[in-house]
């Protein structure tokens, strides 16, 4: 051990005299007519973060000089980067890709004869730098790429003859580029090793996540980024057989690979995949490892629960994921406890194992082409003997959101129809072309589970990430299980998400438009963009014959800066961008409830809203929030650090959102000041610690919910190896829970049914409000849905509230105990928060404005 860390040490200190190849492929053949990376780049690997821009140049170089390479464009990041795959095979594999596609692809499809598995290349895809700030794994694919562009190794030969390798350099390629210019602006000659260093202690929000800091490594399941949208359609082309997905840790780790945590599996896959698959490959590891003198370990920590990891989607599509954990330099060289770390000791360590990941798919390839077969026989099989026969998903008054649920479906190939016709199923209606019907009996029934399953019994309490994934509950859609025969409609296809027009009449008198659609919002945006008066309707009514519900908007032709001929324009252009319909009116006469010209209608104002970001606050949650604004409804939000906000004048915001986070920053002076801004009649929308925060500081009256002290934890020893497991038991990683929603408040606008599902991943406990309305959304008796909790955590929670209005002189505060755009997939609870933002001025402690006089 301590030869190793003396090698470590010395290899930090004097990497750059020693020359690459021999480093990192020693005694490997390498044509010298390609080029190395250090000679296409000019530095050598390790001693430089390469931009992504020269990653995919040197790419591109391969293919050009060799007739093993094939570089294809899948898409673009936000940022306009590209996101690449690099195809290496022999040059005999490369002429024949298509062949060779469509024949791997007749694995997957038991109808289809099983080719010749001996013949049959196998589909490895090397998956790197999903997290920005983990850039080993890039660097890594640059050297995995040269040395199966260049060797000239028998067993390589062999390899290319045998495998199509399918490489993504960088998944993420917005949050590479982030980190690699702090990592090389901060650099030091000579480099700095002391982990205080600037170069090592990134600022807020770091390079781990894309665009709109997201995590890309939850995304594969959710589909939410054009990242994962991009690499997904290129993935369920090919199905390959095995996937990688390199990452980093903390510095003082050391390596780790699969087998994950005991008992940490995903019920779902087959244990093929964990007791055989995981141990097979396991071996090369342990060996690649042993050969360099690399510590490593196993078993510890990390799961495959949660399906939407890079290392846990294929185990659901009949292939083999693999994660591998480097200890992370976090920059050129940083001590550690195993002595100083270097970027091209942690790069090696990624090339070593990705080389060994193709030498173990090649040893073993049959076994993995007979696994996929038999994966999606039994596939199928398990759904034909399900006891659920299908699915029926859809709301009748919002096909906004029902498009978006089918487009996820479309992105995970599954299969599914329209109904032939109107259907009641266990007490609920369904509509033709408002819902759809899922078979289980489809080769993507594992997947369809994770989308409607409800667990909540669990072998273990520690989760690395989510114990609850049901996208059925997410997207908010009313759905039921068919136990019997069903009849099904056309299979969906990209054709059934256009949006088509619908065609409404020009008015002289008035335009309705019903706040249910999930797209509504983007309408109403762009209706206060135009200028256009717009009124929201506190109560119900019915007018020529159709029912409207509270949140329903009212365009009137009169008092619009537009003539009636351009406002219908104006509308019909609207309409089109948004599907959402339009209901021309000719009266304000109402049949039933109010008429259009009651005080229950009111003016919506425009949203000017500020969103504080930068240190302590949580940049997923904001991020969240910015992506929802900016991709589903138009709408800019600023973002305003932290630090700026003593100095800022807030008075031309009417709204203010504080998510998750430690605002510690603001000082008294600051605090007040939004404390007074509140008051003269500003919006301010809290979330988690962001509530927490703004009722420790006495912005408002609410009180939290507290834990109980433990009144046995005197009594009652526990060892100190099982501490984390007891404490962290008590953690509230990621559940769904059930809560009840006043519909007419503003805050529940456009909701039709009052049970509303949300997801908690966090111990943020709000008491029920003393206004006897102000609790507009509150946890059920017994809330939990699906997912992990501690019965403690179950307590607490029980009656509390979800949503509380705080009503402070002028203003309000609308606190949320939880964050309801988690990963920008909830759209069952982004409605809430958008009510919020564009009714929030609108919501005052009399419930509704405007006296009558007599």
């Amino acid at each position: 051990m301590k030869k190793l860390f003396t090698f470590v040490f010395c290899f930090g200190n004097f990497f750059y005299s020693f020359a690459q190849n021999n480093y990192f492929f020693p005694k490997k053949q390498l044509n010298s007519s390609i080029p190395t990376p250090e000679q296409f780049l000019g530095y050598p690997i390790g001693s430089h973060h390469t931009r992504h821009d020269k990653l995919v140049e040197y790419m591109r170089e391969l293919d050009r000089v060799s007739d093993r390479v094939s570089v294809q464009k899948i898409g673009e990041t936000n940022e306009h980067r590209e996101q690449i795959i690099v195809t290496i095979s022999s040059p005999e594999n490369i002429k024949r890709l298509e062949e060779i596609r469509k024949e791997h692809l007749t694995i997957t499809d038991p109808s289809k004869p099983m080719p010749d598995t001996k013949k049959a290349p196998a589909i490895v895809w090397l998956g790197y730098n999903v997290h920005g700030n983990e850039p080993s794994g890039g660097e890594a694919s640059i050297l995995t790429a040269y040395y199966l562009t260049a060797s000239q190794d028998p067993e390589a030969l062999n390899w290319l003859n045998d495998a199509v390798i399918l490489m993504e350099p960088v998944i993420n390629p917005d949050g590479r580029d982030r980190h690699s210019h702090w990592a090389n602006m901060h650099k030091g000659d000579p480099m700095v090793a002391d982990a205080n260093d600037r170069e090592h202690n990134e600022i807020w929000p770091g390079g781990r996540t894309n665009h709109y800091w997201f995590d890309l490594n939850r995304d594969w399941y959710l589909a939410v980024n054009v990242e994962s949208r991009n690499r997904l359609a290129f993935y369920h082309q090919w199905l390959p057989n095995v996937v990688t997905d390199f990452h980093e840790m903390g510095t003082n780790a050391s390596h780790f690979f699969e087998p994950t945590k005991e008992n940490a599996e995903n019920p779902l896959v087959p244990k093929f995949v964990y007791k055989d698959l995981n141990s097979r490959f396991a071996k090369h590891f342990e060996q690649a490892m042993n050969e360099i003198g690399s510590l490593y370990y196993t078993k510890e920590s990390f799961d495959n629960f949660y399906p939407g990891y890079g290392s846990s989607y294929p185990d659901l599509e009949g292939g083999l994921g693999l994660l591998f954990e480097q200890a992370s330099s976090r920059g050129h060289v940083q001590e550690s406890q195993n002595g100083d770390l270097t970027f091209g000791f942690t790069i090696r360590n990624q090339l070593v194992n990705a080389l060994a990941t193709v030498r173990a798919s090649l040893i073993d390839k049959e076994i993995l082409l007979n696994h996929q077969r038999n994966f999606f026989i039994e596939t199928i099989s398990q759904g034909q003997k399900f006891a659920t026969k299908a699915y029926i998903i859809g709301d009748a008054n919002d096909q906004g959101r029902n498009r978006a649920f089918w487009d996820l479906l479309l992105q995970h190939n599954i299969e599914f129809y329209h109904l032939p016709n109107d259907i009641t199923e266990n007490g609920q209606n369904f509509k033709k072309g408002k819902a759809v019907l899922i078979p289980s009996a489809q080769p993507q029934f594992l997947m369809v589970r994770s989308i409607f399953d409800r667990p909540t019994t669990f072998a273990d309490s520690l989760f690395y990430d989510a114990s609850a994934w049901n996208l059925a509950l997410a997207y908010g859609l009313p759905h039921t299980e068919i136990k019997g025969n069903f009849q099904k409609g056309d299979r969906i296809t990209k054709t059934d998400l256009k949006v088509n027009q619908a065609i409404f009449s020009k008015s002289e008198y008035a335009y309705l438009i019903e706040w249910t659609d999930y797209f509504a919002p983007k309408a109403l945006n762009q209706l206060l963009d135009n200028q256009i008066l717009t009124k929201t309707s506190f109560k119900k009514f019915s007018i020529d014959g159709k029912d409207y519900g509270y949140g329903t908007l009212l365009i009137s032709v009169q008092k619009q800066q537009l003539n009636s001929e351009e406002l219908y324009q104006k509308l019909k252009q609207i309409s089109l961008n948004t599907g959402v319909s339009i209901n021309a009116v000719s009266t304000g006469f109402s049949t039933t409830g109010i008429d259009l010209g009651s005080n229950s209608f009111q003016t919506v104002k425009k949203p000017q809203a500020l969103m504080l970001v930068g240190g302590g606050v949580t940049s997923s949650e904001a991020g969240e929030i910015w992506h929802l604004l900016d991709t589903k409804i138009g709408m800019p939000i600023t973002k305003v650090e932290i630090y700026n906000f003593a100095r800022l004048n807030i008075n031309r915001y009417n709204t203010i959102v504080l998510v998750g986070g430690n605002y510690s920053a603001l000082d008294k002076a600051s605090t007040q000041k939004l404390k007074a801004w509140v008051a003269n009649g500003g919006t301010l929308i809290t979330q988690k610690t962001g509530s927490e925060w703004v009722i420790k500081q006495e912005i408002v009256k609410e009180k939290l919910r507290e834990a109980k002290i433990d009144s046995s934890r005197n009594k009652t020893r526990i060892a100190y190896e099982d501490i984390q497991a007891t404490e962290g038991a008590k953690q509230t990683g990621g559940a769904i829970f059930d809560a009840e929603l006043d519909i007419s408040s503003p805050i529940g606008f456009g909701y039709t049914n009052k049970k509303i599902a949300i997801y908690r991943n966090n111990n943020t406990v709000l008491e029920r409000s003393v206004g006897a309305a102000n609790s507009v959304l509150v946890y059920t008796a017994n809330p939990r849905i699906t997912g992990y909790v501690h019965q403690e955590s179950l307590k607490r929670i029980s009656n509390s509230a979800a949503i509380n209005i705080s009503y402070e002189g002028s203003g309000r505060v609308i606190l949320f105990s939880d964050d309801p755009n988690f990963r920008g997939t909830w759209f069952g609870t982004n409605k809430l928060f958008l009510n919020a933002l564009f009714f929030g001025s609108n919501i005052s402690l009399g419930g509704q404005f405007g006296a009558e006089e007599e």
